[in-house]
């Protein structure tokens, strides 16, 4: 008798991605180091030299700590909670699967805040669950939809909330009064409401909504592929009461985060304040990138985060033209929102560039306004 995969496999494909295509890089004969990435969102600027030397020394013969006590130890000194409410991940990507095969069950029902990573919903239904979104309104400036997803959760009872704030693509922030609005309605409602923080550090000071916790309806993601620029390691945490830590441990597979990966971002913790002057740069630059924009044309979301979101049109035209120079820009189609773009802050000098080719583009008359 022939096998087959459990039922919420078949006929499902990978969530689209910004990020180079290796292999078809390859194929074309093209260098990747020669391609301007701005399709992904992260921190462009150097590591700390002491987080490189961390990776270096790193213990290569031997297991890494299953438990990542140390690192653990580090974050919750970071953000202020207990060791017993961290679990080290290997990036987002693993800690958002982790708690869908934890707090999903078959039948069940998953809501997000849309436009939304598109991990949010594969996660959901290979758990087995019906995945639900809660948009927010281009009339409405892509405002967090606040009200509607807390009348959503109360109306239909989710076992899983998906926030990520700032969201990507659009930047936009639920205040404090929508946060604890949105876990008191998931408290109700016998939801677990995750907000994804990937891009908070980013975000001006005061945003995240760590301070909510703890509470036992309430987990929060970080990210320290983006923010510490550990982008090739893969890292992030979650923190949340240790009745949610436990069952994603029981999940995780072990070794999860390798070595180097530990070892950086002990390091980049030690190391604050030069991040968190990278992250004031970024903000700075952000805003530089968003008057360039409007001065050749374009109308950008105000940036909350470390890119920018952008109506141009015809996408397809616009990647094309900037792949001549070999730009790649993150066409947000695959977010429900076609004719437009998401650029990720890189360096000043790359970000003028990018607004050069797109004020080139746009007098050539070929988007729509």
């Amino acid at each position: 008798m022939p096998f087959s995969p459990r039922r919420e496999l078949r006929g499902v494909g990978a969530p689209v991605h910004g990020g180079l295509d290796y292999e078809g890089l390859r194929a074309e004969g093209i260098d990747p180091d020669g391609v301007l990435d701005f399709s992904v969102s992260v921190n462009a600027l150097p590591p700390h030299p002491e987080v490189e030397r961390a990776i270096a020394r790193a213990a290569l013969a031997r297991y890494p700590d299953s438990r990542c006590g140390v690192l653990r130890r580090a974050v919750a000194d970071e953000i202020g909670v207990s060791i017993d409410e961290v679990l080290a991940v290997n990036g987002l990507a693993q800690a958002i699967f982790l708690v869908a095969f934890a707090f999903c069950d078959r039948g069940g029902l998953a809501m997000a805040a849309s436009p939304a990573f598109g991990e949010y919903e594969a996660a959901s239904r290979l758990a087995g669950a019906d995945f639900e979104l809660v948009p927010a309104r281009e009339d409405e400036g892509f405002s967090f939809p606040s009200r509607r997803l807390s009348t959503a959760v109360r109306e239909r009872r989710p076992s899983l909330v998906w926030v990520c704030s700032p969201n990507n693509p659009t930047g936009a922030l639920p205040s404090r009064e929508e946060a604890r609005e949105l876990l008191c309605a998931c408290e109700g409602a016998g939801a677990l409401l995750v907000i994804d923080e990937a891009y908070v550090n980013f975000s001006p000071p005061g945003s995240s909504l760590v301070h909510l916790l703890p509470s036992p309806n309430l987990l929060v993601m970080r990210s320290m592929t983006k923010d510490y620029g550990l982008t090739g390691l893969r890292l992030g945490y979650v923190a949340s009461a240790g009745s949610v830590i436990r069952p994603l441990v029981a999940l995780q597979p072990p070794w999860s985060v390798n070595a180097c990966a530990q070892e950086a971002g002990i390091e980049a913790l030690r190391q604050g304040e030069y991040y968190r002057e990278q992250w004031r740069e970024i903000r700075r630059l952000a805003g530089r990138m968003a008057e360039g924009l409007r001065r050749v044309g374009y109308s950008p979301l105000e940036p909350s985060a470390n890119f920018l979101l952008f109506r141009v049109g015809d996408t397809a035209a616009l990647k094309e033209y900037l792949w001549r120079d070999r730009i790649l820009v993150r066409d947000c189609a695959s977010f429900g929102l076609p004719g437009y773009v998401r650029v990720g802050v890189r360096t000043e000098r790359e970000n003028d560039l990018l607004i050069e080719r797109l004020g080139a583009f746009s007098r050539r008359g070929s988007w729509e306004g």
